[in-house]
Formats: structure tokens, sequence, C-alpha cells
């Protein structure tokens, strides 16, 4: 059976979500993505997926599919069982696309699975077999009807978005998710909303209100390092750097310059290559991390979910876009009980 690669090709599609999607970086009732094939000689075939997000990395639906058009004819013939050795030609081709460098990943990963039997988890080290992850709560008027929602199937920690333009609008928003599951933990995620000085002072409100909060992610524009430290420096939960953390290099920067607590890590955002050297820098310098999510599929998720059970190495889970979206069918990508995502 031959495992050199043949063709590839990239489909944009489209899943509607249960609800609006909205953050301080605009909203959404969508999932937008590109489906990649991948053909080898044998005539078997993988599959991939790509959720570019502009703000995050400047990719579009566009993009992602010329990228693939563009890289496609580079990787024919490629051996999938050597798939470091794909990879690498993965990331050359593809320096400044970490979205569709996720899709080709993906794609040359299942490739390897269908053609040698072995499993991301399994080649990671199977630290783990499943894990707990949170629910975000976006910027909408029903959050606390989600929220009484989630709490219901067991979920007990909330990632609620802020950045409205009205300040209080976000206060009343995270009280009325107290309301709803007064026992919940809570993870504030800004998306570079706010300034250093409005970050801290929005934390220590919430704090002084009682909230459980248990870390702040990217409060500050992505490009402002300087701002990013000193909310970190002053701020008396951890906080966990997102769009700031989009390579490997920014990973390297952000833990020798800065003394940011945490990491927020996609596969979308970085690669799935790129989130495994991000995982070896931040354990190198003793920083946490986080590992999201942007709107991606049951498949994506699984991939994710591979890597945080296989390393073992994440302290907080945020892979929860399975439940924000409507796809069609049963999840046969792994099990999820309650709070837990269960591989296998």
């Amino acid at each position: 059976m031959s495992s050199r690669i043949v063709s590839l090709s990239a489909e944009p599609f489209h899943i509607p979500l249960h609800n609006p999607f909205v953050t301080s970086q605009g909203s959404t009732v969508t999932a937008k993505a590109v489906a990649v094939q991948l053909t080898l000689e044998s005539g078997q075939t993988a599959r991939g997926e790509s959720v570019p997000v502009h703000y995050v990395t400047g990719e579009t639906l566009e993009t992602v599919v010329e990228t693939i058009q563009r890289v496609a004819p580079e990787l024919a013939g490629l051996d999938v069982t050597r798939y470091r050795q794909v990879w690498d030609a993965i990331a050359r081709l593809t320096p400044n696309a970490p979205s569709a460098r996720c899709s080709l990943e993906m794609a040359a990963l299942d490739a390897w699975t269908q053609t040698t039997g072995g499993t991301l988890h399994g080649i990671l080290g199977r630290a783990l077999d499943s894990m707990e992850t949170d629910v975000t709560i976006p910027i909408v008027p029903n959050a606390g009807e989600l929220t009484e929602l989630a709490w219901a199937l067991g979920i007990r920690v909330f990632k609620i978005k802020v950045g409205d333009a009205d300040l209080e609008a976000d206060h009343a928003r995270v009280r009325a998710i107290r309301q709803a599951a007064p026992d919940a933990r809570i993870r504030i995620d800004a998306n570079q909303a706010f300034t250093p000085d409005g970050a801290l002072a929005f934390v220590n409100r919430l704090l002084d209100e009682g909230a459980h909060v248990e870390l702040l992610e990217q409060p500050v524009r992505k490009e402002d390092y300087e701002g990013l430290g000193q909310v970190a420096a002053r701020c008396p939960i951890p906080v966990f750097a997102d769009e700031s953390c989009r390579t490997p290099a920014d990973a390297l920067r952000l833990v020798t310059t800065t003394p940011v607590q945490g990491l927020n890590l996609k596969i979308n955002k970085i690669g799935i290559a790129g989130v495994l050297d991000c995982i070896a820098i931040a354990r190198a310098a003793d920083r946490k991390l986080m590992l999201g999510c942007m709107l991606e599929t049951r498949r994506s998720i699984a991939v994710s979910l591979a890597i945080a059970c296989g390393t073992g190495a994440f302290d907080f889970l945020d892979l929860d876009s399975h439940l924000l979206l409507n796809e069609p069918g049963e999840n046969l990508h792994f099990r999820q009980e309650g709070p837990r995502l269960i591989l296998g």
C-alpha cells in the first residue's frame, strides 16, 4: 500500500451555531471553515480542517484555499509515514498561514494514522485519557440562560467574553452568570478590549464583588507586549496571552520579556507542530498552558484533545466549540460526560 501523497484539494464549508457568538471583535452565526482532502497513491483519502479567524492570523477562507492550491504540487510525492518530514515541508511552504498549515498537518496526520494504525495520543505519551473543559459564554443578552443550560449538563467552569462598549453591560452579564451558577469558576476573556488600567479595574471590581475568577485572558491589544506585561505584573489573578501568542517565537518572547503567567495555544492559530513547540517553551519557562479552539468542529477538537491528553501539559482546557456548533450526526471522534472530554 503506497503512502505517498498524490493530491490535495480544499473546499469551504459552513456550520450554523446554536446561538450567535459575539466577542469584542465581532459576531457570527456560522462557523466558516475549509475542508482539505489528501489523497494517497493507494487511493486512501484523509481529511484536515482549517478555521481561519482574520483578526487573529490574518487569514480568510479565500486565502486558505489559495494556500492549499499553491502548496499542493510541492507536497505531492511525500510519504505520510514520515509525518514529521511532511510537517516540516508544510511549515516551510506556509510560514505566514497557520490556519491553512493546521489543515494540512491534520490531513497528513489522518493519513499517517490510517496507514500505520498509530494515534497522535499514543505518540505524544498517553499521559491522560480525559480532561475537563470550560464552556464559553459570549457577549449576548441571554448569558444567564445559557449558563443555566450548561450547568445542567454538568459544566462547572465558564469562560466569559467581555469587552462590550458598555462596561456596565459587561459587569451585568457577569452578575447574571454568577446568579445562574453561584458556585461556578470563571475565566475572563477580553479579546484585546481593555487598556492595562481598564483591565485591572475590571478584574478588581469582580473580585471585590466576590466572583471566583481563575484567570484573565488577552486583556490588551495583541501587539502591546508592554501593556500585557504591566497587567500580568499587577493583576491579582493569572494573565494568559492568546492573540499575542501566534508563533513559537511569540511564545519565547512572552516568557523571556514579560511576566505573563500563561499561554493559550490553539492549533488553528499556531499549527499542530507549533503548539508542540510552544509546549516545550512554556514548560522550560515554568508558565501555565491553556488549549483553546476557534469555532472548530468535532474532528478538530479531537486533534486538540489528543494533544492535551497525550502530553498532559495543559492546566486549563477550553475545547467547547463542538457544543456551540449545530453539527449534524453523532459525535464519532470523542465522548463527553458532563464537563469531561474523553478520547476513544
